[in-house]
């Protein structure tokens, strides 16, 4: 398994429970806010726990990877600095987001960028008003205690934010002496609700390899997804109605 995608592909950070399928990357809960900000269409988020996945999907995650992403944009002279928003709208990007789906459906990938050209926006990175508001906002990935498990970022005042922590550390601790639940009981019940998306999230992270190899028969992920096309459709659609192709 590649360390690197367990890591936030964006800022860093440990823990990485969120992908963009279009890039094929892995991303904090964080950066995930800033991707969902720029469009589905420029990069379409799931969560590696919680999500249903479409095996086209799981592909472009194997092809892709942390690593192979950004050795690409570093290759084509986008700075490691630029800010989030714009760097998802370069020409290199929007290239590599088009070939990793064409090497995904097996089809005719894009022509090669032209050398020089990667760091530049992309044709259809048009700037409005609402563009650079959100510019402003999404700057950065935020770290994970100032935003929503939404991924949208939470403005309060450094004094509201100070009581807030320390309330909630009270709590933790009234909690704790009075909870009646045994603790085997409750490691019990952490295996039940959270072990089988850790494990799936795992599994998804260790395919990302960057090569062309398969999903085995075998493999966990394949054995988590219906074993038919005549099956998958309807339960993509039934879990998930809204999903984007």
């Amino acid at each position: 398994a590649d360390p690197e995608n367990g890591r936030c592909v964006d800022c860093g950070t440990q823990g990485a429970d969120w992908a963009s399928i279009s890039h094929g990357i892995y991303l904090s809960i964080g950066a995930s806010g800033v991707h969902r900000s720029l469009g589905v269409r420029v990069s379409f988020v799931q969560s590696t726990t919680m999500d249903s996945w479409k095996p086209l999907h799981l592909r472009m995650m194997e092809l892709g990877g942390n690593r192979r992403f950004t050795a690409f944009l570093e290759e084509q002279g986008v700075p490691q600095d630029m800010p989030l928003r714009q760097k998802y709208r370069t020409r290199a990007a929007a290239w590599y987001r088009e070939n990793l789906r064409a090497l995904a459906e097996e089809t005719t990938p894009p022509e090669p960028l032209p050398p020089g050209t990667g760091q530049l926006p992309s044709e259809d990175a048009a700037q409005d008003g609402m563009a650079s508001m959100l510019d402003q906002v999404f700057s950065a990935a935020p770290r994970c205690d100032e935003m929503t498990r939404g991924g949208v970022p939470i403005a309060r005042p450094r004094s509201v934010a100070a009581g807030h922590q320390r309330r909630h550390r009270e709590g933790s601790r009234r909690s704790r002496k009075v909870s009646s639940i045994p603790g085997w009981v409750s490691k019990q019940l952490d295996r039940m609700t959270t072990s089988k998306g850790t494990r799936v999230a795992e599994k998804l992270k260790t395919m990302s390899t960057g090569s062309m190899q398969g999903l085995g028969p075998d493999d966990v992920m394949c054995a988590a997804l219906p074993s038919s096309r005549e099956e998958v459709e309807p339960h993509l659609e039934s879990s998930n109605p809204s999903i984007g192709t």
